[in-house]
C-alpha cells in the first residue's frame, strides 16, 4: 500500500514538473526574429508590413495588386500595362523566362523598382551594370551607414543614418548613356540608379534593409524609403511576394507550428495530454491475435493488370508480336516443332500434328511475318490475329 502511494506521488510530481515547464515555455518572452523576410505580412524587424500599409495610404488600395506567382504566370493571368512593380528582397534571381517577360513589360512602358544587393546574370548583362562590395566603406558613425539622394529637392542635409550596418554594395560601372544616379552612400558611391529601357525604366536600389520595419521607425528614415518610391509614376502598383527571401528550413511544418504562438501552445498541450495518457491509460493489455489471411492466387489479377496496361497504351503491334512469341513457345513445348527456321515443310508439320487445314496455318504465319515489317496495326487486325491464335490453343 505504501509503495502504491509512493508511486502515485512520484507520478504527480513528474506531471507537475512537466506542467510547470510547458507554462514557462508558453509565458516566456519570445526572442526577436531577425530573419530577412521583406514580406508585407511580417511585423518582424526586417519585414515590410509598415511600408506596405503606408503604401496603401499613398496609393489607392484598389490600384495595388500582390503577386504570389512568377512574373510570367502573373502576366498571363493579369492584363496590367504601364504598371509600377516593386521588388524588395536581399537578392533577385528570376529565371530566364520571367526576366524576358519583365523586360518586355518595361520596354512597353512599365516601371520596375528593384531593391536588392544581388541580381541574376541576365539582368547584369541586359541592363549593363556591375556591382562591387567594399568592406572599407564605413561612415563616421561606427558600424552604421549614411544614405542620401542626389536630387537637391529630395536630398537631406545630414543624410539618413542607419544604425544597423548594411552590406557595403555599390555600382562599380553602368551604362552612362541610359543611366541616372539617384542616390549615394558612404564616400559618395552610387547605390541608387535609374536605367531607361524602351519606354519604361528600372529603378535599382542596393539597400533593401532601408525599406524594412526596423529602419523605417528610426528618426526620419521613412522619408528616404518613400522618396525612393516616389520615382515610380502614379499608376497601378504590383507588389511582389513571390521572390522573397526563403530560408532552407523555413518551409518545414514543425518550424511553422513553433513560429505561431497559438499553434505552439496547442502543440505543448498535445504533448502534455500524450504524457498523461501514457501514465494513466496505457495499461498492459493482452496483445490482439493477428488475423492471418489465407494465401491468394494473384496470377489472374497480375495477368489482368498487365493486360489493362497494354490496352491503355494502345500498342496493338507489341501485343500481337508478344502473342506470336508465346504461340511459338507453345508449339515447341507441346508438339516439339522446331520454330527457329519456319518454312513450307514446317507449316505442313504443324497442320498434320494439330490436324488443321494447311491454309489456316499459312494465314496465321503470313500475318505474323507481315506484322514484323510494319510499325503499327489496327485494333481490328489485332483481334483477327488473336482469334486465329486462340483457335490453335483450343484444339484438343
Amino acid at each position: 500500500m505504501a509503495k502504491h502511494l509512493n508511486n502515485k506521488h512520484l507520478i504527480i510530481a513528474v506531471l507537475a514538473a512537466f506542467a510547470l515547464y510547458f507554462c514557462a515555455l508558453i509565458l516566456a518572452p519570445q526572442p526577436i526574429d531577425w530573419r530577412l523576410s521583406f514580406s508585407k505580412k511580417d511585423k518582424i524587424p526586417f519585414g515590410n508590413s509598415i511600408l506596405f500599409d503606408e503604401l496603401k495610404q499613398l496609393v489607392s488600395q484598389d490600384s495595388i495588386s500582390t503577386m504570389h506567382s512568377p512574373i510570367y504566370s502573373f502576366l498571363q493571368q493579369n492584363d496590367l500595362q504601364n504598371s509600377g512593380w516593386i521588388f524588395i528582397n536581399d537578392f533577385f534571381y528570376p529565371d530566364e523566362l520571367d526576366t524576358d517577360k519583365m523586360l518586355g513589360a518595361v520596354e512597353q512602358g512599365s516601371h520596375v523598382f528593384l531593391a536588392a544587393t544581388s541580381f541574376s546574370e541576365d539582368l547584369y548583362k541586359t541592363l549593363r551594370f556591375k556591382l562591387n562590395e567594399d568592406f572599407t566603406l564605413t561612415s563616421a558613425q561606427n558600424d552604421s551607414t549614411i544614405l542620401n539622394l542626389s536630387n537637391p529637392l529630395l536630398r537631406s542635409n545630414r543624410g539618413y543614418i542607419y544604425k544597423r550596418a548594411f552590406n557595403k554594395v555599390y555600382f562599380q560601372s553602368f551604362d552612362t548613356l541610359n543611366t541616372t544616379v539617384l542616390g549615394i552612400g558612404d564616400k559618395g558611391v552610387a547605390n541608387f540608379i535609374k536605367i531607361k529601357y524602351g519606354t519604361g525604366s528600372f529603378f535599382i536600389n542596393l539597400n533593401p534593409l532601408a525599406f524594412t520595419n526596423y529602419n523605417l521607425l528610426i528618426g526620419q528614415n521613412y522619408e528616404y524609403a518613400f522618396k525612393c518610391l516616389s520615382y515610380l509614376p502614379n499608376t497601378s502598383v504590383i507588389w511582389d511576394e513571390h521572390y522573397k527571401q526563403q530560408s532552407p528550413v523555413s518551409g518545414s511544418a514543425f518550424r511553422y507550428i513553433l513560429s505561431q504562438k497559438a499553434l505552439r501552445n496547442a502543440w505543448y498541450m498535445l504533448l502534455l495530454g500524450i504524457i498523461i495518457y501514457m501514465v494513466f491509460a496505457a495499461k498492459r493489455r493482452q496483445r490482439a491475435i493477428p488475423i492471418v489471411q489465407a494465401p491468394q492466387n494473384t496470377s489472374l489479377s497480375f495477368v489482368e493488370t498487365i493486360g489493362r496496361l497494354y490496352f491503355s497504351r494502345k500498342n496493338h503491334l507489341d501485343i500481337a508480336l508478344k502473342r506470336y512469341t508465346y504461340f511459338l513457345a507453345f508449339l515447341r513445348r507441346k508438339y516439339y516443332i522446331d520454330t527457329d527456321n519456319l518454312h513450307a515443310d514446317s507449316y505442313k508439320e504443324i497442320s498434320e500434328k494439330l490436324n488443321v487445314p494447311g491454309y489456316m496455318v499459312k494465314q496465321l504465319f503470313n500475318m505474323a511475318q507481315r506484322f514484323k515489317k510494319v510499325k503499327s496495326i489496327t485494333q481490328e487486325e489485332l483481334e483477327q490475329f488473336s482469334k486465329k491464335i486462340d483457335f490453335f490453343y483450343e484444339l484438343k
